[in-house]
């Protein structure tokens, strides 16, 4: 048998070489202690999402770029980023948990990979690391025709609360706002978390582009919400300090400047491959206008409806 036969026999296929490289990084960044078996699943399933999600772009490719397969792929930045979000549970195989984003970085002449936490994602790490852990998330939208009230803390009442009625269930109106109540055992805790148009105009107005504010106008407010009410969330960082700091840290950074130095490589909303900077994501074809989750299992229930995930 020749070398060449010798070498292509033994080398490993590229699931395995993917899971020992998130295990070799896991062991560097937790002093020697490995994936548990759970943590080698979500492994597995981030890599059938990223294998997947390059697999439909290069399909989609065009022009001279470099094809988006895996040897063109900045691996430490992968393993190390994957580390941190299978740290915190996420499973890039439920709906809008992670939304992997190829980038094309001219320094290195590699893909980065950035490994995007969806709405659903951040809800659930947010949830399952607080330092006093909600009893229920309710995220709700309000349409003109709803009827809301908000009650603030006050000598008249103990605790924030409001009053929702949809009294029009099939001709709602147009969206005015929208809330968020984070609930927990001492409900004096209780949080109610207020959103107006004015504040889902200014995140429109943020975005580089329109490319998913205008065709998909309710989804955006909905995933501008979730963000604002998970983020009144407080974390535990002694839980899992590094991979919540790391996380927390993208999320501020491409807040700032979205991947100046860096092509996405996406797919725009007739499906075809463009180059946008808009840090928005459509990934999933399912989205959520109304979410409730409980805390007692961290799950999160919804009621879909067709569109894009985000």
């Amino acid at each position: 048998m020749s070398e060449k036969n010798e070498i292509q026999k033994k080398e490993l296929p590229m699931s395995e070489r993917f899971t020992n490289a998130v295990i070799t990084e896991f062991s560097a960044t937790a002093g020697g202690i490995t994936l548990s078996p759970h943590q080698r699943k979500l492994a597995q399933h981030l890599f059938v999402k990223v294998d997947t999600q390059m697999k439909e772009l290069e399909a989609k490719r065009s022009g001279s770029g470099m094809p988006i397969v895996w040897e063109n792929i900045n691996m430490p930045k992968l393993a190390l980023d994957a580390v941190h979000r299978i740290e915190l549970g996420l499973d890039a195989l439920i709906s809008n948990h992670i939304h992997p984003i190829p980038y094309w970085d001219n320094k290195l002449k590699k893909y980065d990979m950035d490994l995007r936490i969806g709405y659903v994602g951040k809800l659930f790490y947010r949830v399952a690391l607080a330092i006093d852990p909600p009893l229920n998330v309710i995220i709700e939208l309000v349409y003109s025709n709803d009827t809301f009230r908000p009650i603030k803390k006050s000598i008249e009442s103990k605790i924030e609360d409001y009053e929702f009625k949809v009294t029009t269930p099939f001709d709602r109106g147009t969206i005015i706002g929208g809330f968020g109540y984070i609930m927990y055992d001492n409900p004096a805790k209780n949080k109610l978390i207020l959103a107006s148009e004015k504040d889902f105009k200014k995140s429109k107005d943020k975005a580089k582009t329109d490319t998913f504010w205008k065709p998909y106008e309710t989804e955006m407010r909905y995933k501008t919400l979730v963000h604002r009410v998970t983020n009144r969330i407080d974390i535990d960082p002694s839980k899992v300090p590094e991979s919540v700091a790391a996380i927390e840290a993208q999320d501020f950074e491409r807040e700032i400047d979205e991947n100046a130095n860096q092509t996405v490589i996406g797919i725009d909303g007739d499906g075809e491959q463009g180059d946008t900077k808009s840090g928005e994501v459509m990934e999933e074809a399912q989205t959520t206008e109304t979410a409730t989750v409980k805390t007692e299992d961290v799950e999160t229930t919804k009621i879909n409806k067709p569109g894009p995930g985000f």
